[in-house]
């Protein structure tokens, strides 16, 4: 591929990535990509005319994600090979425990539920639901084995969603290590006030850490008394991907 290809290519995908957190103009987005206007401003009017942006017309132009592109992502990630494996071992153990399960992965700074398994409507989170990685049991236990990441999602300020949530960066850290250690995370009420949580990782055909078994719900089914089901979901989800 040509330097300039690859340049345009580059930039056209950080440049989606600008404009998933809020609508912008030329010069936001040129100002981001450290690019000149008029090079942002051409790109941004062609990803507009092929139908991957919606572009407000007017003296002060703003473009946002279009529904193309949200649906293209929709597919993905259902389809993704991580969630075709995530389904049966998440389906188990919902099965197995009654509670809440799920397979979340890291999204900026919050977890993203890919796979979600419940017996009602309202149990949380939902799919595609995303989650401060600081306040769950499924974001604790990826910022533990995920480094670079942690350090990103820890040098803005956290929010406090409960009070139980842990946002001191040097806490959280502390945490971190001894999930690490240990090789789980809960969540005790930091997401919101009546649930619980407990995590476990899930590591790629490279070893990497690319996503946590969660099993959630209310205090009185004591989830994490349910660890050692957990820790066999994560295993056969790990099993499926080598596969």
């Amino acid at each position: 591929m040509a330097a300039a290809e690859s340049f345009f290519v580059t930039r056209t995908m950080q440049a989606l990535e600008v404009l998933a957190f809020q609508s912008c103009s030329a010069p936001q987005v040129a100002s981001v990509l450290r690019v000149d206007p008029r090079t942002a401003r051409r790109l941004l009017n062609r990803l507009a005319d092929d139908g991957w942006l919606v572009r407000t017309e007017g003296r002060a132009r703003t473009y946002s994600l279009s529904l193309r592109l949200v649906a293209m992502a929709a597919h993905f990630a259902e389809r993704s090979p991580l969630a075709r494996a995530a389904q049966p071992a998440v389906t188990a153990l919902h099965e197995l425990t009654g509670a809440t399960a799920h397979l979340a992965v890291p999204s900026y700074r919050s977890t993203l539920c890919l796979v979600h398994r419940a017996g009602g409507p309202d149990a949380r989170p939902q799919v595609r639901e995303l989650v401060p990685a600081h306040a769950s049991a499924a974001g604790k236990v990826l910022l533990a084995h995920r480094h670079p990441w942690r350090e990103s999602v820890l040098e803005l300020p956290l929010e406090a969603l409960t009070e139980r949530t842990v946002v001191d960066p040097a806490q959280l850290r502390e945490e971190c290590a001894a999930i690490e250690a240990r090789g789980f995370a809960v969540d005790d009420g930091e997401y919101r006030p009546e649930l619980e949580g407990v995590a476990v990782p899930v590591a790629g055909a490279d070893g990497d850490v690319t996503a946590a078994v969660v099993l959630t719900g209310t205090r009185p089914l004591a989830v994490r008394g349910q660890l050692e089901a957990v820790r066999a979901a994560a295993a056969d989800v790990e099993a499926r991907l080598r596969a």
